[in-house]
């Protein structure tokens, strides 16, 4: 109650409460300004509860942001005692009042959706922070990419950096790091028909696990931090193989991709892994998955991370020789390519083209110095390559030496050159080319071996124009 409520104000005076005159005031009349209600009866919680009730039905459905704040020791948070619940405001939807929001899924990024039926896709949207901005509050929040169907389910890893939608059988698999959430790729895993729809979905070591009502499938995904996520599905178990196998399929090695368990599914959920078993849940119990198979387990420890590499690596001796080729591939989709060079199965050309794709600029100098001319030349006539004049591709030997040289190789490439020159009519117009990038270089050197590819050529019995016109009028 403010100070002197109820008296008379003296309007000559504009003092504060140091120089009021409180003698003179105790003779004059109180005039009331405002009734005075003071009710001691009971308060009815119910009817109060009623009526905000009734309030929020009017107003409609909304989304409000709430947190967990922190307050207690460490002992209460073990106990579970150390929070309480802060709110930070009502989220401003992005189709305002037009589409009241029915679904909610919860992540570090927040998935709003609204449909009217069941049969209604919907749509729905993804809600990050502004870029830069860091306060705690709803007004931060806005809406993120274009609107896309209601989700079946929604998952994420457990750092929050991986999540994972399904809708309709597809799974699309997000990167979140604040303030980018960025599509890696989709994956069919079910269909659209409601009996084989997609029911559960779980990441376990950076691998996804999804199931069907009658399957269970693993995604394993690609470089998370490339330009591009290249992500490969295996089916573990089904319930819709015709024929039993007439041996173990779990332990015989048939092929590079893993065999397809049969097995009885019931609308299964997945628990966990434990054991190198994949857990799930069904309506008639408990069942485990092996993933022992040498395929499972490389791409299960890639997924974990780096540390557990040189596990991966070992398990590489338990696929032969004859599929390090499709090894190789798939170590270059999860983004290892430098594990691929590691296989002693894989060819001479995939090693070259893993090597200047990546940038293993030693490997591919240690093949030209060991496998020579004549290796470079080898896979180059099994992959189509011509340097004649009719085709606009270009010699592998070429190549090789232009890239050698982009990082330095002088001595390599000069070498290269001069073994071409004593191979034949081709070899002279690869040694041309070659020195011609490395007239750049060491133009004294690069001029002798021009010269010397050019000095032999017959104008009447060869078609290469380039040489006798270098000859004449260039030399």
């Amino acid at each position: 109650m403010p100070f002197n409520w109820g008296r008379k104000k003296d309007k000559k005076s504009n003092q504060g409460l140091a120089g009021a005159n409180l003698v003179g005031d105790d003779d004059e009349p109180t005039i009331a300004t405002a009734p005075i209600d003071i009710g001691d009866g009971p308060i009815d919680k119910e009817a109060q509860e009623r009526a905000a009730t009734e309030a929020l039905t009017k107003k409609g459905p909304w989304v409000e942001l709430r947190m967990l704040v922190s307050t207690g020791s460490e002992l209460d948070q073990t106990a579970g005692s150390g929070a309480t619940v802060s709110t930070l405001g009502q989220l401003s939807l992005r189709t305002g009042n037009r589409n009241p929001p029915t679904i909610l899924f919860g992540g570090p990024v927040l998935c709003v959706g609204s449909k009217f039926d069941e049969n209604d896709e919907g749509f729905s949207y993804f809600y990050t922070k502004k870029k830069g901005q860091n306060d705690e509050v709803a007004s931060a929040y806005i809406s993120s990419g274009p609107a896309f169907p209601c989700p079946d389910l929604v998952t994420w890893d457990d750092d929050g950096r991986l999540c994972a939608i399904s809708i309709k059988g597809k799974v699309s698999v997000y990167l979140s790091e604040e303030p980018n959430f960025v599509l890696l790729g989709t994956v069919a895993i079910g269909s659209s028909s409601s009996s084989d729809r997609v029911l559960s979905l779980m990441f376990l070591h950076g691998v996804l696990y999804c199931t069907t009502k009658t399957s269970v499938k693993c995604v394993f995904l690609g470089d998370l931090n490339g330009d591009v996520c290249h992500m490969d599905t295996f089916t573990l178990v089904s319930s819709r193989v015709p024929v039993m196998p007439s041996g173990s399929i779990i332990t015989d090695y048939e092929s590079l991709s893993p065999p397809i368990i049969p097995m009885p599914l019931h609308y299964p959920q997945i628990l966990g892994y434990q054991s190198g078993s994949l857990m799930l849940s069904t309506t008639t119990g408990v069942v485990s998955v092996p993933l022992g198979f040498p395929l499972l387990r490389i791409g299960a420890l890639l997924s974990a991370g780096p540390d557990f590499h040189q596990k991966a690596i070992a398990w590489f001796e338990a696929i032969p020789n004859s599929d390090h080729e499709a090894l190789a591939e798939f170590l270059d989709r999860r983004g290892v390519p430098s594990l691929a060079l590691l296989l002693a199965g894989i060819s001479l050309e995939t090693t070259i083209d893993i090597s200047m794709r990546y940038g293993f600029v030693e490997r591919l100098e240690e093949i030209v110095e060991i496998f020579g001319l004549d290796g470079l030349r080898a896979i180059d006539c099994s992959r189509g390559f011509s340097s004649s004049e009719t085709d606009a591709s270009t010699s592998l030997v070429v190549c090789v030496g232009a890239y050698l040289l982009g990082f330095g190789r002088v001595e390599l490439v000069r070498r290269l050159a001069t073994e071409c020159l004593a191979s034949g009519d081709e070899g002279k117009k690869e040694a041309f080319l070659l020195a011609g990038l490395l007239l750049s270089v060491d133009e004294k050197d690069s001029r002798r071996v021009i010269q010397r590819s050019v000095e032999d050529i017959d104008e009447n019995t060869s078609d290469w124009v380039v040489g006798p016109f270098v000859r004449k009028h260039v030399l």
